[in-house]
């Protein structure tokens, strides 16, 4: 058997160790899928292996890499050793590679690639948190491996949640890849890429940079959350136990409730968790979501701040927005304050009446000083706050103020925060307009290409 060198760009270095799960995100152009199939291909060309290749659906057999795989084994001049089916993959050594929509599994029928030695599940973003769980534990054998590759959607997708959310795994590896990466990336892509972030730099910072999706026109924060992913403050900053953790709420009887839990030094703020429930009452919520406040809590809770590496947090105030007033919760008519001052969330700020107008602006000046900590629950309130956007008025053709949807509890709870926490964030110029400096308006460009060394293995 011939030996084979394949080129690989230096941001896929990482990826050709063994390791149990590795996964590849980024835009377009990025070489993703083409270095998986290489890969794949080269291992089953080298020693017998089986392999799955996955995706959350797929109606047909057009729908999967097999087209993708068959041009590697033509680009390698190694088609001699592979048979070609319509379904399926088969090498001369023994190798065999199939074609699945994770949709079409089910708890007893996914037992059939237990001996398997690689899945690879392509466009991961769409693959649901229960196909995730099916398929973990069912590639078993020794040394598997499950690969994924995808453009990132949002934060709270199960991949995503998988290998960007919290401290990272030992037995994982992920590899941030885009166009910039890729040293074969072709000129019509490049101009397209130019042009869309001339145009748009937003959209294009999505799918040509890797973020994740926004609703740019109609959503409130969007970009701002945008900038703290570029500026590096969404990351694992950890709990400093010299801060009091304080709380802010937005409260929801047969509606969301969402809690911030946030530590601030008096100039800027760090998010350590973040819950939001529906359905469940006050006591419900304080033992699930604020532990350290029951008497002798119950070692369950315990455990389960230990499982998330989360410290007991030492509290400050709690920000509860002005309803906190209404008869809602608890017997005997007592108010939604008194009834979580009786469960221990003391002392209560209780929030001025006011608009949503004055907490969204309180929330844009002080979000450019926030950092988030890349938690599951984290990012699924920066999720929150990235999609809380406009009613669109058909009949008027306009913007009526903000949507109540599943993102707007969040967001109101993030507002309360920002206009009680007193922190020093910046005000808008008071120069008029007509007084301050112009010059060159200057649009957002493409990043620069990074050079890519390429390295045979």
């Amino acid at each position: 058997m011939s030996t084979l060198n394949v080129d690989v760009p230096r941001a896929f270095h990482p990826l050709l160790v063994p390791r149990r799960y590795k996964g590849a995100y980024g835009g377009r152009g990025g070489a993703k899928s083409h270095f998986f199939a290489e890969q794949l291909v080269l291992r089953c060309y080298g020693r017998q292996t089986r392999a799955v290749c996955i995706r959350e659906v797929q109606n047909s057999i057009k729908e999967s890499v097999r087209q993708l795989i068959i041009d590697k084994i033509a680009k390698f001049g190694i088609g001699s050793r592979f048979h070609i089916l319509e379904t399926e993959i088969r090498g001369a050594n023994g190798s065999l590679i199939i074609f699945r929509g994770m949709q079409s599994y089910n708890a007893e029928n996914i037992k059939s690639l237990e001996d398997y030695d690689i899945a690879w599940v392509e466009e991961a973003q769409s693959l649901s948190a229960k196909s995730l769980r099916l398929l973990r534990p069912t590639i078993r054998k020794e040394d598997s491996e499950i690969w994924f590759s995808w453009n990132p959607r949002y934060e709270i997708d199960a991949v995503d949640a998988f290998f960007r959310s919290g401290r990272p795994r030992a037995d994982a590896i992920v590899a941030s890849v885009n166009g910039n990466d890729n040293p074969w990336f072709p000129e019509v892509l490049r101009r397209e890429r130019d042009s869309d972030y001339i145009s748009d730099p937003e959209m294009a910072a999505h799918v040509w940079g890797g973020g994740y999706e926004m609703t740019s026109e109609a959503a409130y924060y969007a970009g701002l959350i945008a900038q703290a992913e570029s500026d590096g403050r969404i990351g694992d900053f950890g709990y400093r136990a010299d801060l009091p953790v304080r709380t802010a709420w937005d409260i929801g009887v047969d509606d969301y409730t969402a809690i911030w839990f946030i530590q601030d030094d008096g100039v800027g703020a760090t998010v350590v968790d973040y819950h939001e429930f529906s359905g469940l009452g006050a006591e419900d919520i304080v033992r699930t979501a604020l532990p350290e406040l029951i008497p002798d809590p119950p070692e369950s809770f315990l455990a389960r701040r230990r499982i998330e590496r989360i410290e007991a947090f030492r509290y400050g105030e709690h920000f509860l927005p002005h309803d906190v007033k209404v008869r809602e919760w608890g017997a005997g008519g007592r108010t939604r304050a008194l009834t979580l001052m009786g469960l221990g969330v003391k002392p209560i700020h209780v929030g001025a009446q006011q608009g949503p107008v004055e907490r969204i602006n309180a929330a844009r000046r002080l979000l450019p000083l926030v950092r988030f900590n890349r938690t599951k629950r984290v990012m699924l309130g920066v999720s929150r706050l990235r999609r809380y956007c406009r009613r669109m008025n058909d009949s008027l053709g306009a913007y009526t103020g903000p949507l109540h949807d599943q993102n707007s509890h969040g967001a109101d709870a993030f507002g309360e925060y920002a206009v009680n926490c007193e922190l020093i964030v910046p005000r808008p110029s008071l120069v008029p307009e007509k007084e301050r400096p112009r010059g060159t308006v200057c649009l957002p460009g493409p990043p620069a290409d990074r050079p890519s060394k390429r390295t045979r293995t």
